[in-house]
């Protein structure tokens, strides 16, 4: 929407790069949009809210800091990492404040990360994306064991076999709704219908087909488990769909020329993402890990260096 650039352009500038890099997590580099997103999440819940801020703000300086392109940092290519990262620690890990701390330096490394990859994948001309906030995460949650100021959280799951799953039945039909705005939620780990829906009135304001992709991503993540036999429970949370959000936001909208046939890519790609994700959570279930977006990721580079291969999608 056109009035959405016009009050981005008027919010000043610390700000503006600072909310546009919050938008940058549902590829929406626009202030009005990250502000919304950022409104979203300190009304699921004060502490995360207050997490993203201190990791944004933390990744973004640190850009500044190291000498990065100034229109990468503008555009907010180095928040978006920091954003995920401060609320994702506070999920998995037990508060205490030294983890502040710890959100800060996990926030500085994504950007760092970010910016190594980047320079990796440039010539193949493929997006590093929310890699470096996994990386990253993946890391820092390791690390804990090795100092006694941090410790697990009991929603972190711990190390065991992978055990095949018996909570299958048929999700009820008033619970659908609830599981697709989950689904759109949990892209930013809030647990949470209304800032599902505050996300996606924040993707429409940027692009109706962006929000479209997002939507669809978050049914598909829903009928896909269910009609594989998933855990029921995680089906209702939204954890099967959110990585599909942004597979299908990635593929139907923002990296490959919009049209019928991104559309169907896009479709299959979301559906696909479901089964990676099944299959990555039980390779990291031994270690006590979680999968966080790295089946979206995963995904999205397989598909889009395949499409530079395709006659259909390789020229776009």
């Amino acid at each position: 929407m056109e009035w959405s650039w016009t009050v981005d352009k008027a919010i000043p500038y610390p700000l503006r790069v600072i909310f546009r890099g919050v938008g940058q997590v549902f590829f929406c580099g626009n202030a009005v949009t990250g502000l919304i997103f950022l409104a979203a999440l300190y009304v699921g819940g004060i502490t995360a809210g207050l997490a993203a801020t201190v990791g944004v703000i933390s990744s973004t300086v640190a850009a500044y800091l190291l000498g990065l392109p100034d229109d990468e940092i503008d555009a907010g290519l180095y928040g978006f990492n920091g954003t995920l990262v401060g609320p994702c620690l506070f999920l998995f890990l037990e508060h205490s404040p030294q983890l502040w701390l710890y959100v800060v330096f996990a926030s500085i490394l994504s950007t760092i990360v970010l910016a190594a990859l980047m320079r990796i994948l440039q010539p193949y001309n493929i997006p590093a994306s929310t890699s470096p906030f996994v990386l990253t995460c993946w890391m820092f949650m390791a690390a804990v064991f090795a100092f006694d100021s941090f410790s697990r959280g009991p929603v972190l799951p711990a190390a065991s076999i992978p055990t095949e799953v018996a909570n299958i039945s048929m999700i009820p039909v008033e619970m659908w709704h609830v599981a697709v705005s989950k689904g759109v939620s949990e892209v930013m780990f809030a647990d949470s219908v209304t800032v599902g829906v505050m996300f996606l009135v924040g993707i429409a304001i940027t692009s109706l087909r962006g929000a479209a992709m997002a939507l669809s991503g978050a049914i598909v993540g829903v009928i896909t488990p269910v009609l594989l036999g998933a855990d029921k429970t995680l089906i209702e949370m939204g954890l099967y769909a959110f990585n599909p959000v942004l597979t299908m936001m990635a593929i139907g909208w923002v990296f490959l020329k919009p049209s019928k046939r991104s559309i169907v890519l896009a479709f299959l790609a979301g559906m696909l993402t479901v089964v990676c994700q099944a299959g990555l959570a039980n390779f990291l279930t031994p270690i006590g890990l979680p999968t966080l977006t790295f089946p979206f990721v995963l995904v999205m580079w397989m598909f889009l260096f395949a499409a530079s291969k395709s006659k259909y999608w390789g020229s776009n």
